[in-house]
């Protein structure tokens, strides 16, 4: 069972050694935990989830989270605060839950097992070979798209493509939507449809074929209805429960 690193940044100490106290008490999940506040916290080093109390004394969570961002684009984040108020503003941030202090003891061990849900679909990844013909790990949140070509699947990346030996309805479903005969679109690497095309995080146009057509759109919607549907997860309170 692979550990996780998470970051834990609050100004209070009690604060996090509480935290620290749950994070190590939950049942079959397994994080290896950083404790810091808003001035020791390390941000040359990439965790894969981020802990961050919204209100410190010398750099706020919303500040905090806009830094990290721009250092990792995909990091994942909690906010915690005492003001639940301030948890629609949280959503500007890409936070991934908001998590009331007074509602710890409902909710943390449910939003820590969605976390570590999100991390094991993310790090989700095949072994492929790349244009020289080394085996290579690829992850599949890097795959913008994929493509049949004979017997082998063609995955391409920001980087290069890679390819092997697979069956493309391996694919089909979760992030993965045909849109025409033999190739296959992360949606999270959609940027643009149009008429008789896709555009891709790579700039690059797929056809979109008209007998796939009302089944992709279909699909898509139904992908952007689960990411509004994490994003009002992330804002609610005990109250919503």
């Amino acid at each position: 069972m692979k550990n996780y690193k998470i970051v834990v940044c609050d100004d209070s100490k009690d604060m996090r050694d509480m935290i620290y106290k749950k994070l190590k008490s939950l049942d079959n999940i397994n994080f290896d935990v950083v404790l810091a506040d808003d001035r020791t916290i390390d941000l040359s080093q990439e965790y894969d989830a981020y802990l961050l109390d919204i209100e410190m004394p010398h750099t706020d969570g919303f500040a905090l989270a806009t830094k990290i961002h721009s250092l990792y684009k995909n990091a994942l984040i909690l906010f915690l605060t005492s003001h639940t108020e301030l948890s629609m503003v949280g959503y500007e941030y890409q936070v991934f839950r908001f998590i009331g202090k007074n509602d710890l003891d409902s909710v943390f061990e449910t939003y820590m097992k969605d976390v570590k849900e999100e991390l094991d679909r993310r790090n989700r990844y095949l072994i492929a070979k790349d244009e020289e013909g080394n085996e290579m790990v690829v992850y599949l949140r890097e795959i913008i798209c994929i493509y049949s070509e004979g017997n082998y699947l063609n995955y391409a990346t920001s980087k290069q493509i890679y390819r092997n030996r697979e069956k493309l309805k391996n694919f089909k479903g979760d992030v993965f939507i045909q849109a025409s005969n033999g190739m296959l679109v992360n949606f999270c690497h959609i940027n643009k449809i149009e008429k008789s095309h896709v555009l891709l995080s790579n700039q690059n146009k797929v056809k979109l074929g008209r007998t796939y057509k009302k089944d992709f759109l279909t699909k898509v919607m139904q992908c952007r209805i689960a990411v509004s549907y994490t994003h009002l997860r992330a804002h609610e309170t005990r109250h919503d429960l």
